[in-house]
């Protein structure tokens, strides 16, 4: 702006939100003791303090539970599925539709990260409009699937309208970004952890309600229960870096638009890499064991409690994962994980024609494999390399890498279950089908390992 004449005083302009918002932006520890504070800094001092404090574990426990809730329901389609093929629809050549209406969920919730992510950060000030529209339509699926004629409505009603509940949740993931800076890696690995949680809970709810009350009250009964747990969570999911006015945000926009420049950077290719070849495997457990543990006569316990179990051991194994990717470099946890996954597939799994062994498999794969994962807060914030914009970005991406998996571990895994099994050898790749499958999981965790040993040990500008 033009200068005043020469010994004029110019009057000092009070900070705007956007002065604010821009200074907090710039210093995530704004709250840490400074040099002496100018007028907008002395205000940006009055945020709610990060990696500590009410606000920051309230909504730490909001953001976990409603990660239960949404993927509660994926991670228990196996029951759903049961119940859909031997009493809702038996006999009825629905398969097909039942399987379509089964997996799209989770692929659809994966997916939707690429499109959600970038929708959020262009416009935030629609989050909270856009992430009720995305519960209320989740909900919906869930009343409508109860009251379903035949298989293809199901693909409709939960396979299609359910993951829309992606949208209601993926703030969570990146707005965990404002709240915790120095502890980072271990939030972010205790909101995944509720997807394990809820995979460990939901499987005996359904079953049990399904059993007491029938398939329409059940499915009435969870729709309720999601919408009223949901509604009470997201009360306490707030930003901590107050939205500068509409009008000055879109001008802030508009000078930095979308700056995809990020991606060139050799964090996010290593990033993506290690989670397409990691994602290749990762859902493939889940989706075989059960089906192992019969093949195998493994009953006590038997393939849907080992899975459980699987899926109770990440809870433990994901936030140890997390806090120790606050202190040790990424480069290093992802090797040794996948090493020891891919070890316990070729092994316990591999030699596993008893329970003992599953179930150790599932223990040792939860803790490794399963909990890498515990990692993506650490690696985001490396790729981010101190550009705010770039979380609301960079993990939702990874999150959509992941969906790859699910989509395509099926078809891959059957194809490989066809060659049968070698002669001679010894565990299940001699008594049953699943030893090239084996070998494919453990290659591709090994693989995915080495990937991940170049991921940098921190970003070019952050220090981080």
């Amino acid at each position: 702006m033009p200068a005043g004449p020469v010994g004029a005083e110019v009057p000092l302009r009070s900070p705007s939100k956007d002065d604010i918002y821009e200074l907090a932006l710039a210093s995530p520890a704004s709250d840490a003791a400074a040099e002496p504070e100018a007028p907008a800094e002395r205000e940006t001092s009055t945020l709610p303090p990060v990696d500590k404090g009410k606000d920051a574990i309230l909504f730490l426990v909001a953001a976990a539970t409603m990660d239960a809730l949404v993927w509660g329901f994926p991670f228990s389609v196996g029951v759903l599925h049961e119940y859909w093929s031997s009493s809702l629809f038996p006999g009825q050549g629905d398969a097909n539709a039942l399987s379509l209406a089964s997996t799209l969920p989770t692929a659809i919730l994966f997916a939707s990260g690429a499109i959600m992510g970038p929708i959020f950060a262009a416009l935030p000030w629609y989050e909270r409009h856009i992430q009720l529209l995305g519960l209320f339509v989740a909900t919906a699926g869930l009343v409508a699937s109860a009251f379903v004629t035949q298989a293809w409505q199901l693909v409709i009603t939960f396979g299609i309208m359910y993951p829309f509940s992606g949208a209601f949740y993926l703030p969570c993931a990146t707005i965990i970004f404002e709240w915790f800076h120095l502890r980072r890696g271990l939030a972010t690995a205790t909101v995944f952890a509720g997807a394990g949680v809820g995979g460990t809970i939901y499987p005996f709810v359904v079953s049990a309600l399904l059993g007491r009350f029938g398939y329409k009250a059940t499915m009435l009964a969870l729709a309720l229960s999601y919408a009223a747990l949901n509604l009470v969570a997201v009360v306490f999911i707030k930003r901590r870096i107050p939205l500068p006015p509409r009008e000055a945000g879109v001008r802030r926009h508009r000078r930095r638009k979308m700056d995809w420049r990020w991606v060139r950077a050799r964090a996010p290719a290593v990033a993506f890499a290690f989670m397409m070849i990691t994602s290749l495997a990762s859902f493939i457990p889940m989706l075989w064991l059960p089906s192992y543990a019969a093949t195998v006569n493994a009953t006590r316990p038997g393939g849907a409690a080992i899975l459980s179990i699987l899926n109770a051991v990440t809870v433990p194994g994901l936030m140890t994962t997390g806090y120790i990717s606050d202190r040790v470099p990424v480069r290093w946890i992802l090797p040794l994980w996948c090493t020891v996954a891919a070890a316990s597939c070729l092994l316990l799994w591999g030699l596993g024609t008893s329970s003992g062994l599953l179930v150790a498999f599932s223990i040792v794969w939860g803790l490794s494999g399963a909990s890498v994962a515990g990692t993506y807060g650490k690696m985001v914030t490396i790729m981010a390399d101190g550009d705010p914009m770039v979380p609301g970005l960079a993990l939702p991406l990874l999150i959509a890498l992941r969906g790859v998996g699910n989509l395509t571990s099926g078809p891959i895994s059957t194809k490989l279950l066809q060659y049968g099994p070698f002669k001679g050898a010894a565990g299940a790749y001699g008594a049953t089908s699943y030893g090239p499958l084996l070998i494919f999981v453990s290659a591709c965790t090994f693989a995915g390992g080495v990937a991940g040993a170049l991921f940098p040990l921190r970003g070019k500008n952050s220090g981080v």
